[in-house]
């Protein structure tokens, strides 16, 4: 966290003072749709390795301990999987999307819904991670043990994976844990959850600037007559 005291910041520079509903209206909190810049869509690019970091570590993992033809494992990387499609495929949505603005600049589709997704999706996968790779997350050989002579022998024997050697084992499993377990992981998924702003207020920002008035009107419509009973409408 920085503090910053009796800074002199250059009028020209300055390109909002008092009035904050500029900000209020790109940041959707009035209502108002929301379009992604580009520095906002570095972070779902950013978000989308995330995304696939997670899952590949989680599938190595499962084959390198032999389980990934359990059924419930193979369920669940699958499901890391399809968090990685549905968030491909809203990329591609927010391109498809993108349009000039009043202003002549261009700009990326609307998006706030992405990021609470995100935000309610990221803990998930990490969660999944940490149970396909159970104990053995904080159960693993360091790099002084590996080079120990006196005990490189056990570990060669007891340690190894499913068809891979110890070092490759241990070494996949400390990545996962920095990913899923150290301070480090933990922070991140905390960083992950909280910095788009409160999800639950970022929610109710989303229904109020959500057009339901097609769907109102169509059930509106069809509700404003004797509704047939017992037979399909």
């Amino acid at each position: 966290m920085l503090f910053f005291e009796n800074v002199l910041v250059p009028w020209d520079r300055l390109f909002m003072l008092y009035d904050a509903t500029p900000m209020i209206k790109m940041l959707g909190a009035g209502g108002g749709s929301v379009n992604f810049n580009f520095l906002g869509w570095a972070n779902l690019c950013r978000s989308y390795v995330r995304m696939r970091l997670i899952t590949a570590v989680a599938t190595m993992i499962a084959e390198a301990i032999g389980v990934i033809q359990y059924r419930e494992v193979a369920g669940k990387l699958g499901e890391l999987v399809t968090y990685c499609e549905m968030w491909r495929h809203a990329m591609e949505g927010v391109e498809h999307e993108a349009g000039p603005t009043p202003s002549g600049q261009w700009t990326l589709g609307p998006g706030r819904g992405v990021h609470i997704w995100f935000a309610q999706t990221s803990g998930r996968m990490v969660e999944i991670l940490r149970e396909i790779c159970g104990s053995g997350i904080i159960m693993q050989p360091s790099e002084n043990d590996l080079a120990n002579p006196e005990i490189r022998k056990y570990l060669d024997r007891y340690m190894r994976g499913k068809d891979v050697d110890v070092e490759y084992k241990s070494r996949l499993f400390r990545l996962a844990h920095d990913l899923a377990m150290s301070s480090f992981g933990m922070r991140q998924d905390i960083y992950e959850y909280w910095h788009g702003g409160d999800p639950a207020r970022n929610r109710i920002n989303l229904l109020r600037s959500y057009d339901q008035s097609e769907m109102r009107n169509m059930i509106t419509d069809l509700i404003s007559k004797p509704l047939a009973h017992g037979e399909p409408m």
